[in-house]
């Protein structure tokens, strides 16, 4: 990038041209209108391509070329996607993005299905919380729908608080982290096994070959709503599968159900360097078990 250029991106009141090309995506695209631009002279001041379904969008935000080029500029530009079946659109203008807010987020939002109602409501969520959406991709398509929006305007922990406690209400899993080179330093992963990485909790299972899965689950609901500690609530079921024979612990192995896209999770972390714990009140026997399937 050259001195000129640092110095103009910086000012909102440098004469830009947004240029959009969007239509059937093929090899040799964005080199072709780069090639078409590179006859005028002008700078790159920014660059978004995305593309969906085999349909490019290509925004390029440029300098004004010098002089009185800009009609030929158009002109050539509109011919060059002609010819390639796209459409253009050229839009005059000045400056940059406009600075983005302090408090930068990445808000992951995963749902299976991720619905068009629960995304307006999150981005609703978000905006209602003083945030600006500056940016949306997609993460992951299957077995779950996964995508991020990039955030800024607001603190991590109040997005957190905003979203957060409303996750079960869209029907998605909700994370919210900071932005920063800390986020990419990050490298463990640790989550809870029962109703996380599993979709069971495994003290039910055993309950279930004991006779008394009702009770066992009675018990699970009282402490999730605080009634009872972990200590008191982990003592009551254990006691009432007194006596079950521990040849059902293999069977409560092969019962264990993956959360969808757990493998996939996993096997993707570890391909990126990162490692990965799992925690449990539940029973060594299954989660060692769990260990070294994954």
């Amino acid at each position: 990038m050259s001195a000129s250029l640092s110095a103009a991106s910086a000012s909102e009141d440098l004469p830009t041209l947004l240029v959009k090309i969007f239509g059937k995506d093929r090899p040799g695209l964005t080199a072709g209108l780069f090639d078409t631009l590179a006859g005028y002279g002008v700078d790159v001041v920014d660059i978004e391509q995305v593309v969906t379904r085999g349909r490019i969008v290509l925004c390029a935000l440029v300098t004004e070329p010098p002089g009185v080029q800009e009609g030929e500029l158009r002109a050539t530009v509109h011919s060059w996607a002609e010819s390639w079946g796209l459409s253009a659109e050229i839009i005059s203008g000045t400056g940059d993005n406009r600075p983005r807010g302090t408090g930068r987020s990445h808000v992951t939002v995963l749902g299976n299905p991720l619905t068009a109602e629960s995304t307006a409501a999150i981005a609703a969520r978000i905006t209602g919380a003083g945030a600006n959406i500056d940016r949306v991709f997609r993460l992951a398509k299957y077995p779950v729908t996964a995508v991020e929006f990039a955030v800024s305007g607001v603190p991590a922990d109040t997005l957190r608080s905003a979203l957060a406690p409303r996750a079960g209400e869209f029907g998605v899993d909700i994370a919210v982290v900071a932005a920063g080179l800390q986020r990419r330093a990050q490298r463990l992963v640790v989550m809870d096994v029962d109703s996380t990485l599993i979709q069971d909790e495994v003290i039910e299972l055993f309950a279930a070959h004991a006779g008394c899965e009702a009770e066992v689950a009675r018990v699970t609901e009282s402490a999730m709503r605080g009634e009872l500690d972990f200590a008191q609530s982990l003592h009551a079921r254990v006691a009432l599968l007194a006596g079950l024979d521990a040849s059902v612990v293999e069977k409560v192995r092969a019962e264990v159900r993956l959360t969808p896209g757990a493998r996939t999770l996993i096997r993707t972390l570890k391909r990126l360097g990162y490692q990965v714990g799992v925690v449990s009140g539940g029973f060594t026997q299954v989660t060692d078990e769990l260990r070294e399937r994954l």
